[in-house]
């Protein structure tokens, strides 16, 4: 086996698949999972590093698993959805390369509210009011 990072394989959770075959995949992000691409380590009961691998909807990554898809097109989309993912583990500090800067998403600063801000009468406060 591959190194393992829980971090990079619980992060598939939810998200849209990065693979996006065309006709195949399902747009589904409750079926993404972490799939592992093939590798020179691969084989036999071993899987790739967790950082060689994508985001795939079930559709895709059975279509990957099972070479239903010819080996030039399929390359590509792995090499497209290798890329992807790796690009967002980078913005969310996942996954660290040293002397790369990364351009995160920017935050906006907070801006004051415009109007003065006073406490909000509960019903229960107006009760306590009565002389």
């Amino acid at each position: 086996m591959g190194a393992i990072s829980q971090k990079l394989r619980d992060s598939a959770r939810g998200m849209q698949c990065t693979l996006r075959i065309p006709g195949i995949c399902n747009g589904n992000p409750e079926t993404t999972v972490l799939a592992h691409l093939p590798s020179h380590i691969s084989g036999m009961g071993t899987k790739s590093n967790d950082w060689h691998a994508c985001f795939a909807c079930s559709a895709c990554h059975e279509a990957i698993d099972r070479h239903q898809i010819p080996e030039k097109d399929a390359g590509r989309y792995m090499l497209d959805a290798l890329e992807r993912t790796q690009r967002y583990w980078q913005q969310t500090g996942m996954m660290i390369v040293a002397g790369v800067s990364v351009d995160r998403p920017k935050t906006r600063p907070k801006r004051k509210a415009n109007m003065p801000s006073r406490k909000i009468v509960s019903r229960n406060d107006l009760r306590r009011a009565k002389p």
